[in-house]
């Protein structure tokens, strides 16, 4: 068939295209990507048939672990700060142009769309968390991580997510650097194969799924997504905007068609460069840093060994059995007539000390590279003040914001994918719980970023506001007056939504007012029973008075 030749001539030149940055994933999966199966990064390397555990294995090369903890801490940062487990990162908004304010029962909705979205997708059978976290992982090591957001078919999970190994990925991008095709090689056993394929497995593989000798016989196939071109013309799926096609490369036949209207492949790359669609990551970028440290590693370990079991100075005069270091040993011959010692250690004056200095800056450099020092400074120091802590802040955020930005496009459209799947299944549908407002009929939902990365984009501004209370301080106590100036409520507020506290700590705008009508009304009466006392004072003074002067004769 031609569309199957197509698919890999296509295949053979994305390959091509990607050829020049596969040997140097090989040199990052031997220092920092232990968790990454052996097997390299050409077709021939897909598909392990003899699963092995591979970070105890690569490991053992290792001489020094720092850019393997290096690329698990920062993907653990990078999730903290753009996709945290522990609060809603994103929220839902309305893209309006004439910035109307939104209703109560219209926020009300859009929550209820938020809530929605994170229930299914941090579901125990959607695959998110684990999809998610690979990619991220992925992304730091090699510079792009990928994932498939699909329609799910069980119960729950009304969304799957499945993390595609990075050698399995080939891709080409649009002008603005945005993926639009990919493509993917990978293989199946054939049992796999039959579930995944049905009626349309060619008969060789449908042979080998049904006999039981041979159901785990694997084989290649090729995922091929890309623009349909003829978008808009039908209805239904073949006229979605991207076409969809199985291709079994043993057999060169069509195993499975279809399509989708949203791309269904969402890529983290680290800050991919012009249109060629791959990225660096900032483990490529200090790579050298962290293979030298293996060498560093090596000899460090060798001197400490021969400080430890320094090589022996032996005579070689007379007739002597090779010593042994072993303690109690007895060595004939160790000592000559006169009393001198014919064997001696070998020091070469290693200093362990200074080899350990060299090789903590080295650590050092490449923990910078990875943000890592950047990530310990608040931990390091806890007792900084709220400015100091700010200033710290806006300095993560000015540094990470370009990736993280990145991975928010990404996550932008995965939210735009998964709308879509949920529409097509009927939740706006007119008998939905969900089903939209009339007000927002016709409008356009879209994603609004705010988790911890947007805060500290807004550190800068927390920074300014607490400096302008610092400054005037001092002023304010020679010219109390001076704090009319400042909107009291207003900065409380913008502190809370900078420093991402909970909205709950803050009173409602009623009730607050409320608290403080009845404050004044209770003020009013202390004053007013102040000066009713004081009146009755003065009534009994001036009746004491006038009895005092009636006594005196006076009246």
């Amino acid at each position: 068939m031609a569309v199957v030749q197509d698919v890999m001539d296509r295949l053979a030149q994305l390959a091509s295209a990607r050829s020049g940055y596969e040997a140097i994933w090989d040199q990052v999966d031997a220092v920092a990507a232990t968790h990454v199966a052996p097997g390299g990064y050409g077709r021939s390397g897909v598909g392990i048939t003899n699963p092995t555990p591979n970070a105890a294995i690569r490991s053992k090369k290792l001489y020094d672990s720092t850019g393997i903890n290096a690329v698990d801490r920062l993907a653990s940062g990078i999730e903290a700060l753009v996709i945290p487990q522990s609060e809603f990162w994103h929220g839902l908004g309305i893209t309006d142009f004439k910035r109307s304010k939104r209703t109560d029962p219209e926020l009300l909705w859009l929550k209820d769309q938020r809530d929605l979205l994170f229930e299914i997708r941090y579901d125990a059978d959607s695959g998110w968390v684990n999809s998610s976290q690979s990619a991220i992982r992925s992304c730091i090591s090699h510079g792009a991580g990928f994932y498939y957001v699909e329609e799910g078919f069980t119960k729950h999970a009304l969304i799957s997510y499945q993390y595609i190994p990075l050698r399995e990925c080939y891709i080409s991008t649009d002008a603005k650097g945005t993926v639009t095709c990919f493509y993917r090689y990978y293989e199946l056993t054939a049992e796999q194969a039959l579930g995944e394929f049905g009626n349309r497995t060619p008969a060789k593989i449908r042979e080998a799924a049904e006999n039981p000798s041979r159901k785990d016989q694997r084989s290649q196939y090729i995922h091929a997504i890309h623009p349909r071109g003829d978008y808009g013309r039908t209805n239904d799926i073949q006229g979605s905007q991207f076409q969809s096609v199985h291709i079994s490369v043993q057999e060169k036949a069509v195993c499975k068609e279809r399509g989708y209207y949203e791309f269904p492949i969402m890529d983290f790359r680290w800050l991919p460069e012009g249109t060629s669609g791959w990225a660096e990551g900032p483990v490529m970028k200090c790579l050298s840093d962290i293979q030298s440290l293996q060498v560093m590693g090596r000899n460090e370990l060798l001197a400490g060994e021969q400080s430890v079991r320094p090589p022996l100075l032996v005579a070689n005069a007379g007739v002597m059995n090779r010593p042994s270091a072993a303690p109690g040993a007895i060595n004939l011959g160790g000592v000559n007539a006169q009393g001198q010692r014919m064997i001696e250690p070998l020091f070469n004056g290693q200093r362990l000390d200074f080899a350990t200095m060299v090789i903590e800056a080295k650590r050092n450099m490449v923990k910078d590279s990875m943000y890592l020092n950047l990530f310990a400074l608040l931990v390091q120091n806890p007792q900084m003040s709220a400015t100091e802590a700010m200033i710290r802040a806006n300095e993560k955020g000015e540094l990470l914001g370009p990736a993280g930005s990145r991975l928010q496009q990404t996550l932008s459209r995965m939210i735009d994918r998964e709308l879509g799947i949920l529409t097509r299944k009927g939740l706006y549908a007119p008998t939905s719980a969900y089903r939209v407002p009339q007000t927002l009929q016709g409008k356009t939902i879209s994603p609004q970023m705010t988790g911890p990365l947007d805060r500290l984009r807004r550190a800068k501004e927390g920074e300014g506001i607490l400096r302008v209370l610092e400054a005037i301080a001092p002023i304010a106590q020679a010219e109390p007056e001076v704090v009319d100036n400042i909107d009291g409520d207003e900065t409380v507020r913008e502190l809370r939504d900078i420093f991402g506290a909970p909205v709950s700590i803050l009173r409602d705008p009623k009730v607050r007012d409320q608290k403080r009508q009845a404050r004044q009304q209770a003020q009013q009466l202390a004053q007013n029973a102040a000066a009713a006392k004081d009146m009755a004072a003065a009534g009994k003074q001036g009746t004491d008075a006038l009895a005092g002067m009636k006594t005196a004769g006076f009246l």
